[in-house]
């Protein structure tokens, strides 16, 4: 050919104005943000090129390359067959198994392309597009516009993966249209005419939809509206809507529908700062009120809703505060309003401030508390400050440790006595091993606690500026001898343990208010404690010996088998002080567990506890699971008899038992149930949950029944079908019916 010349070559480097056009235009398929172009005065590097034969036209100003080309121009990738760029006319056109890979990992395919304008325009044959997180666009043809935005016609977007036994086969779902525009500058994908098909069918149309490209993280916009119905509220839907204010703050507001009662509008505010972070959720609504006696309750309309608040935020390195605000309206409405989970028993807030220095914890609360089961919030309880300082020191020349501990606690009430407590504990423990092994543990403590209460009733006269004191010494001993012996595989311990405790007879005078003890009980974790009682306001008196017994077997991969036995015996005093069943003199009941852990398809937990005079069962807890994920179950049962608490409580027995199964890869199964076992009891709760899971589809069938009731709570069935598309949000349809 006349004036031309040909260059047959594998490799060749050069800066080339086809590669230079073609790669600064940034053109794909894929949303990018506007910033990743090049600027115009920015220096463009140069571009590798690579082809088996380049062909340069001097006459026709004409550039062919040939044969795997391959064209590098800084991260971007462009192959092809066949490419030939017009220096006249400014047009490149590429041919053959054209393929663009873009930095951000997008992919797109072509047969032929071919743009003009400085390579921002143009149009392209057969597109496909590969997006980062594997969703894909397809199209018959396309038009690129401006270098940001792509229109394709009779196009279509789906997420999901191509069948590779037969990649004609229509994806599970996938959204067909018209015109699909894909705008790389706002990140928008935008249909036309388009009908949503599952299995290759159509199921719904829409002359318009529009959504964010998949790699869109945030934006504000409506999300997926969930419809249902329940034999409380009737028909309802719940329109949620996303709000971004910036890189670091969001908000989701929901208002929520019903045919049966007045519209309740939810919320949701988020925000992160450079040393901290703030949540608050709530609801609002204005609705009738069931109060009084659930025979013949009073209806009154009003205000109602719920406001949960936290946040955590740094001070330095050492210090930090924070807060964790939690309300209802009335002790009904999270129970009745299931919209928001399930309730706790009570909501606790929270404001505290604590610093971590050294061995050293220091913290500061204000405690508030709402008990959901009381109808009166006012009778709440208010702790404003309780302060505590916990200090463990350095290890001595003996290897002995001295520990301070100081706690301080002012309690407001509206109707009950006001208090305040000061409170001290100094110690020190040294360990000692002997040369045949035995371990001995020494440990000596004062504590000094001091209170003041406006108000109190003792025995039956109630008297004015109350206050009280104490002061515990107390003096422990620990012993342990471990024997261990190793085989090949396998190691064995067995470790008898002993203690003695020592403390005064009396120091729990009737004048304190046992306002933070809680329920003690018994069991294997706190046999050997030197305080067996929780809290301070009741102390642990009298001299006790301690006996038990340590034992286990462990596998190389790590299997275990262990096991705990033991039991304590009190000295019996002549105090007349209210003693708790578990603070009785004498020996006391057999306490214990087993853990059977052989490999990864079996963990049994069995924690026990013996009546001391027949070994009757007085307490047993069982937590199991067994079995792969293909076929596992599990389960907790508890059992504490009446005389745990003194007869305060009768037995009470109860079970939860679970199965699950990973029937296929896509399908999982999960039944899930609640029961009261008691002779009086029954089933408290039934669930049961089906579901099936791709990379762009999860279908969840969910059933659930409710046995419970009170005052504005009903039994309930409820059955829930929901319907999640990725890319497109959650769809979802609820049916609820009860009895």
């Amino acid at each position: 050919m006349r004036g031309s010349s040909a260059i047959t070559c594998r490799w060749l480097l050069g800066v080339l104005p086809l590669a230079l056009a073609l790669l600064v235009s940034g053109w794909h398929a894929a949303a990018q943000p506007a910033e990743t172009e090049a600027p115009d005065d920015e220096e463009i590097p140069p571009a590798v090129i690579a082809a088996d034969e380049i062909t340069y036209d001097e006459a026709l100003e004409t550039v062919i390359a040939r044969g795997n080309v391959e064209i590098a121009h800084g991260e971007r990738i462009l192959l092809a067959e066949s490419v030939r760029y017009d220096q006249r006319n400014d047009s490149v056109a590429a041919t053959g198994n054209v393929v663009l890979l873009e930095p951000t990992g997008e992919v797109m395919f072509a047969d032929y392309i071919e743009l003009s304008d400085q390579l921002r325009s143009g149009v392209i044959e057969n597109i496909r597009v590969l997006l980062a997180d594997d969703s894909r666009f397809a199209a018959n043809g396309a038009k690129r516009v401006d270098g940001r935005m792509t229109i394709m016609r009779r196009a279509v977007f789906s997420p999901c993966e191509v069948c590779e036994e037969d990649p004609t086969r229509p994806p599970l779902w996938q959204l067909k249209a018209s015109t699909i525009v894909h705008d790389q500058e706002s990140r928008d994908i935008k249909y036309t005419n388009a009908w949503l098909e599952m299995f290759g069918i159509p199921v719904v149309y829409t002359p318009y939809l529009t959504h964010p490209d998949p790699l869109v993280e945030r934006r504000s916009g409506l999300l997926t509206p969930e419809f249902g119905s329940s034999s409380i509220f009737g028909a309802f839907g719940r329109f949620p809507m996303y709000l971004v204010f910036g890189d670091s703050v969001d908000a989701t507001i929901e208002p929520i529908v019903t045919s049966r009662e007045p519209p309740i509008l939810a919320g949701e505010y988020r925000q992160r700062f450079n040393k901290g972070a703030l949540e608050i959720s709530g609801s609002a609504t204005k609705a009738d009120r069931e109060t009084g006696d659930p025979a013949n309750p009073v209806i009154e309309d009003a205000d109602r809703g719920h406001i949960f608040a936290k946040g955590l935020f740094d001070l330095n390195d050492e210090w930090r505060w924070g807060f964790d605000y939690q309300r209802a309206s009335d002790p009904t409405y999270l129970s009745r309003y299931d919209f928001f989970g399930k309730p706790p028993n009570y909501l606790t807030s929270t404001l505290f401030i604590d610093g971590f220095h050294g061995r050293t914890y220091t913290a500061g609360n204000i405690l508030g508390f709402q008990d959901l089961g009381d109808p009166d919030p006012e009778e709440d309880p208010l702790v404003a400050p309780i302060a505590d300082y916990n200090f463990v020191g350095e290890a001595d020349w003996l290897g002995g440790r001295w520990t301070f501990d100081a706690n301080i606690r002012n309690h407001i009430r509206d109707d009950g006595p006001d208090s305040q407590r000061i409170s001290g504990k100094a110690g020190y423990a040294v360990p000692f091993v002997s040369d045949f092994g035995l371990v001995t543990t020494l440990s000596a403590s004062v504590e000094v606690d001091g209170y003041y209460y406006d108000e109190r009733t003792i025995n039956g006269q109630p008297e004015t500026d109350v206050t009280a004191g104490r002061v515990v010494p107390r003096l422990a001993a620990q012993w342990r001898l471990p024997f261990v012996r190793g085989t090949t595989g396998l190691r064995q311990l067995v470790e008898p343990l002993a203690a003695v405790v020592i403390a005064p007879n009396n120091g729990n005078p009737q004048e304190i208010l046992e306002e933070d003890t809680g329920v003690f009980e018994l069991d294997d974790t706190n046999l050997f404690s030197e305080d067996q009682i929780p809290g301070i306001d009741r102390a642990d008196l009298g001299q006790r010996a301690v006996y038990g017994l340590n034992a286990g077997l462990y596998g190389e991969h790590g299997g275990r088998l262990t096991a705990f036995f033991g039991q304590s015996y009190r000295v019996p005093n002549d105090s007349n002080e209210n003693l708790t069943t578990d603070e009785r003199a004498g020996l006391s009941d057999y306490v214990g567990r087993v853990e059977i852990v052989p490999n990864k398809y079996l963990d049994l937990l069995y924690r026990f506890r013996l009546s001391e005079q027949d070994f009757d069962p007085l307490r047993n807890e069982l937590g199991l699971i067994i079995g792969p994920p293909a076929f596992q179950l599990s389960g907790d049962y508890i059992f504490i008899a009446s005389e745990v608490t003194g007869g305060a409580f009768p037995d009470r027995e109860q079970l939860l038992a679970t199965f699950s199964s990973q029937i296929t890869d896509l399908w999982s199964l999960g039944l899930e149930t609640r029961r009261d076992l008691t002779p009086t009891g029954g089933p408290l709760e039934h669930i049961g949950l089906i579901t099936y899971e791709d990379e762009c589809f999860r279908l969840d069938l969910r059933y659930r029944r409710n046995f419970t009731s009170s005052i504005e709570i009903e039994p309930s069935t409820t059955f829930s079908v929901q319907l999640v598309f990725k890319s497109l949000g959650n769809v979802s349809a609820r049916q609820t019916q009860t009895d």
